[in-house]
């Protein structure tokens, strides 16, 4: 089954995820697989779709290969991301004009959402007008000394208003995300944007950041993320990585526990340390090859265990496929501007409080964000996290944090309601292995929870 074009919601574009794999939809190329021809479900306010996305095909004949489709914004109506976000086309009321007429309107992204400045003037002033000034990265997260404070201790960051995934923004990242855009419909990044192009690449972080994310930081540098085909309208395409983890609830335990392995070696995978950090002989080894992407780390924002991870059914990889409220922390910077370190002693640990508001959430189904009123816009906390939490990770060069992230979403990720019948991938797994994981969860300070994972990881080689 192909989908349908008017769904695609190319009109709303630039509010939308792209345009450059439109034609393969526009020639039949890209089809769902015919068991989910009737997947669509249907709310009050219209169509949800699922965070995992859908699997389908792309290509004709012997060219044709699986491919992941994902809705920018899901599991948000589209309804609600319009009402949140549309400047033209849909307002506030728009509820009382038919399905027809809604799907011909188109969106404007409104600037004021994200109280960011374009991309494309020369105008450092900071009091002139923003429509004329240049995006505004020295607000966003330039590490600065607390008000009264020269200690180098007492370093903070200014937080950007509107999406996790740049709350922590440095100049250097930003110019990463940019560079990383591909879908741009004019050239040189560098200098100069289209306001079409500047609207499309913040709807894009505010809304739904996977796609810029798995752009800017791709699978071929080793990063645990799907690879980006291209987008069209409010859909992209992904390769596909495999299928959910729910699949594998009642797989046998030996296959459950190198997925469990797989699982538990995502952290370190997820922090790539900088030029500087790396010993001589591995950074000649690859300086010639992905090197641009080093002195990152992207921290989790979510703990549904459904949609959080896909599994490859063969050789039982892991990626990462819920990056709707991940962290980028640009940790380069944080070095360069002598924030905390390791070397310090000095790790952000989660604190064991930080569970209470995370198991809230799941139980009340609000870790998915605030869907029905805002298509998940109106905040750069993650729904499940606290400020502090999240203030803490923008301000340390390492954070305990994903591996805390996985351990919680393991043991309590199954509350979701998504779960697809997944109520425990942990069970029958041996007691010393599960006393690992809840004491992960439970237990903080420093490098506590790093070497509980590393027994852990431990313990499954010996017994696979």
């Amino acid at each position: 089954m192909s989908l349908d074009i008017d769904m695609l919601e190319v009109k709303k574009c630039p509010g939308c995820a792209g345009q450059s794999i439109c034609p393969y939809f526009y020639r039949g190329e890209i089809r769902f697989t015919s068991s989910q021809s009737n997947i669509f479900q249907s709310t009050k306010d219209g169509l949800s779709f699922p965070v995992v996305g859908y699997k389908a095909t792309m290509g004709l004949y012997e060219t044709t290969r699986h491919v992941l489709l994902r809705r920018l914004g899901s599991p948000a109506t589209p309804y609600a991301v319009d009402e949140a976000v549309c400047r033209r086309g849909l307002r506030q009321g728009s509820h009382l004009f038919s399905q027809s007429l809604l799907a011909n309107l188109s969106c404007i992204p409104h600037l004021s959402i994200w109280r960011w400045l374009p991309t494309n003037a020369d105008n450092h002033d900071p009091f002139s007008n923003s429509v004329e000034s240049p995006l505004g990265r020295e607000v966003l997260a330039v590490p600065i000394p607390s008000v009264n404070q020269k200690s180098v201790e007492n370093k903070s960051v200014v937080k950007s208003s509107f999406a996790p995934a740049t709350r922590c923004s440095s100049d250097r990242l930003f110019e990463h995300l940019q560079k990383r855009f591909l879908e741009r419909t004019s050239f040189g990044a560098e200098t100069r944007w289209l306001r079409f192009d500047e609207l499309m690449f913040l709807f894009n972080l505010a809304i739904d950041p996977q796609s810029i994310i798995i752009q800017s930081f791709p699978r071929k540098e080793n990063w645990p993320f799907p690879t980006y085909l291209g987008s069209c309208g409010r859909w992209s395409v992904e390769e596909y990585h495999g299928v959910p983890l729910s699949y594998f609830c009642l797989a046998p335990l030996w296959i459950r526990l190198q997925i469990l392995l797989n699982i538990l070696s995502l952290p370190e995978k997820l922090e790539h340390p900088s030029a500087d950090e790396l010993n001589h002989d591995s950074f000649i080894h690859d300086m010639h090859k992905h090197s641009s992407s080093h002195g990152y780390t992207i921290y989790l924002g979510d703990f549904d265990l459904n949609s959080l991870f896909l599994v490859d059914p063969i050789t039982y990889d892991v990626t990462v496929s819920n990056l709707r409220h991940a962290i980028i922390v640009d940790t380069q910077t944080l070095i360069n501007f002598h924030f905390k370190s390791t070397t310090e002693n000095k790790e952000h640990t989660v604190s064991t409080n930080a569970l209470n508001k995370v198991l809230n959430g799941l139980q009340l189904h609000n870790c998915f964000g605030n869907l029905s009123t805002s298509g998940d816009t109106n905040g750069n906390i993650p729904p499940c996290l606290h400020t502090n939490h999240v203030d803490n990770l923008c301000s340390y060069q390492t954070s305990d944090h994903n591996i805390w992230v996985i351990c919680t979403s393991l043991l309590y990720g199954v509350n979701s309601k998504d779960n697809n019948g997944c109520n425990n991938f942990l069970y029958q797994i041996p007691n010393e292995l599960y006393t690992l994981i809840k004491r992960c969860v439970h237990e903080s300070g420093i490098g506590v929870r790093r070497q509980l994972i590393e027994k852990a990881r431990h313990f499954i080689k010996q017994n696979i």
